[in-house]
Protein backbone atom coordinates (compact mmCIF):
# COMPACT_ATOMS: atom_id res chain seq x y z
CA UNK A 1 0.00 0.00 0.00
CA UNK A 2 2.95 2.52 0.97
CA UNK A 3 4.75 1.44 -2.19
CA UNK A 4 1.55 2.56 -4.68
CA UNK A 5 0.77 5.35 -2.50
CA UNK A 6 4.72 6.51 -3.09
CA UNK A 7 4.13 5.44 -7.15
CA UNK A 8 1.43 7.92 -7.10
CA UNK A 9 2.89 10.88 -5.60
CA UNK A 10 5.55 10.63 -7.48
CA UNK A 11 3.76 10.49 -10.55
CA UNK A 12 1.93 13.86 -9.55
CA UNK A 13 5.24 15.33 -9.27
CA UNK A 14 6.79 14.14 -12.13
CA UNK A 15 3.40 15.83 -13.85
CA UNK A 16 3.75 19.19 -12.20
CA UNK A 17 8.11 19.47 -13.27
CA UNK A 18 6.96 18.78 -16.46
CA UNK A 19 4.04 21.49 -17.16
CA UNK A 20 7.15 24.02 -16.23
CA UNK A 21 9.20 22.35 -19.05
CA UNK A 22 9.21 24.40 -22.79
CA UNK A 23 7.75 22.87 -25.58
CA UNK A 24 10.27 20.96 -28.23
CA UNK A 25 8.49 22.82 -31.00
CA UNK A 26 7.12 26.23 -31.38
CA UNK A 27 3.86 26.57 -33.94
CA UNK A 28 3.73 29.84 -35.61
CA UNK A 29 1.38 31.52 -37.90
CA UNK A 30 -0.31 34.57 -39.46
CA UNK A 31 -3.92 35.40 -41.22
CA UNK A 32 -5.17 36.54 -44.16
CA UNK A 33 -8.92 37.46 -42.94
CA UNK A 34 -11.39 34.54 -43.59
CA UNK A 35 -8.61 33.25 -45.91
CA UNK A 36 -6.42 30.84 -44.45
CA UNK A 37 -3.16 30.80 -41.96
CA UNK A 38 0.40 30.32 -43.20
CA UNK A 39 1.95 27.90 -40.17
CA UNK A 40 5.38 27.30 -39.48
CA UNK A 41 6.58 24.36 -36.68
CA UNK A 42 10.16 25.62 -36.13
CA UNK A 43 11.30 22.54 -33.91
CA UNK A 44 14.50 22.34 -31.50
CA UNK A 45 16.20 20.30 -34.05
CA UNK A 46 17.26 22.82 -36.87
CA UNK A 47 15.91 19.67 -39.61
CA UNK A 48 12.74 18.85 -38.59
CA UNK A 49 10.80 22.26 -39.05
CA UNK A 50 8.18 22.55 -41.51
CA UNK A 51 5.22 24.79 -42.92
CA UNK A 52 1.55 24.45 -43.10
CA UNK A 53 -1.01 25.91 -45.54
CA UNK A 54 -4.21 26.28 -44.07
CA UNK A 55 -7.09 27.11 -46.39
CA UNK A 56 -10.24 28.15 -44.00
CA UNK A 57 -12.56 29.41 -46.88
CA UNK A 58 -14.41 31.60 -44.59
CA UNK A 59 -14.59 34.48 -47.34
CA UNK A 60 -17.52 32.75 -48.86
CA UNK A 61 -15.36 31.65 -52.37
CA UNK A 62 -16.40 28.47 -53.92
CA UNK A 63 -12.63 27.43 -54.60
CA UNK A 64 -9.16 30.05 -54.30
CA UNK A 65 -6.56 28.09 -53.15
CA UNK A 66 -4.11 29.62 -50.68
CA UNK A 67 -0.38 29.27 -50.61
CA UNK A 68 2.23 30.03 -47.87
CA UNK A 69 5.35 31.75 -49.54
CA UNK A 70 8.32 31.01 -46.77
CA UNK A 71 12.13 31.43 -45.83
CA UNK A 72 14.02 29.00 -44.15
CA UNK A 73 17.71 29.62 -42.61
CA UNK A 74 19.51 27.26 -44.83
CA UNK A 75 19.02 28.81 -47.67
CA UNK A 76 17.52 31.98 -46.57
CA UNK A 77 17.60 33.66 -50.76
CA UNK A 78 15.61 30.96 -52.01
CA UNK A 79 11.58 31.97 -51.81
CA UNK A 80 9.24 28.77 -51.47
CA UNK A 81 5.76 28.33 -51.82
CA UNK A 82 3.81 25.42 -50.69
CA UNK A 83 0.07 25.47 -52.44
CA UNK A 84 -3.13 24.39 -50.71
CA UNK A 85 -5.60 23.18 -53.22
CA UNK A 86 -7.63 20.98 -51.61
CA UNK A 87 -10.48 23.16 -50.34
CA UNK A 88 -11.95 24.51 -46.94
CA UNK A 89 -11.04 23.19 -43.82
CA UNK A 90 -7.62 21.62 -44.92
CA UNK A 91 -4.19 21.58 -44.50
CA UNK A 92 -1.58 20.91 -46.71
CA UNK A 93 2.56 20.36 -45.29
CA UNK A 94 6.02 20.82 -46.74
CA UNK A 95 8.24 18.38 -46.01
CA UNK A 96 10.84 18.73 -43.00
CA UNK A 97 13.96 21.17 -42.98
CA UNK A 98 15.65 23.50 -41.70
CA UNK A 99 13.91 26.66 -39.57
CA UNK A 100 11.32 28.81 -41.14
CA UNK A 101 12.16 32.47 -40.75
CA UNK A 102 10.16 34.62 -42.58
CA UNK A 103 6.35 33.37 -44.08
CA UNK A 104 3.14 34.97 -45.13
CA UNK A 105 0.01 33.26 -46.75
CA UNK A 106 -1.81 34.52 -49.84
CA UNK A 107 -5.11 33.74 -51.70
CA UNK A 108 -4.92 33.11 -55.33
CA UNK A 109 -7.39 35.14 -57.36
CA UNK A 110 -7.27 34.47 -60.99
CA UNK A 111 -7.00 37.84 -62.96
CA UNK A 112 -6.36 39.86 -60.45
CA UNK A 113 -3.27 40.49 -57.74
CA UNK A 114 -3.64 38.08 -55.26
CA UNK A 115 -3.58 39.16 -51.89
CA UNK A 116 -1.44 38.67 -49.01
CA UNK A 117 -0.95 39.10 -45.23
CA UNK A 118 2.44 40.73 -44.04
CA UNK A 119 5.16 38.92 -43.48
CA UNK A 120 5.10 36.79 -40.24
CA UNK A 121 9.22 36.85 -38.63
CA UNK A 122 10.16 34.24 -35.74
Amino acid sequence: MLTKRLSVGAAAIAGIVMLGVAPASAYEYISLSGTGEARAYNNTSSTSAYAGAWDSSLDGDTYNPVYNTYYRTASPDTERNLWNKTGAGTLTTSGTGSSLYKMRICESIPLSIDPCSGWKYM
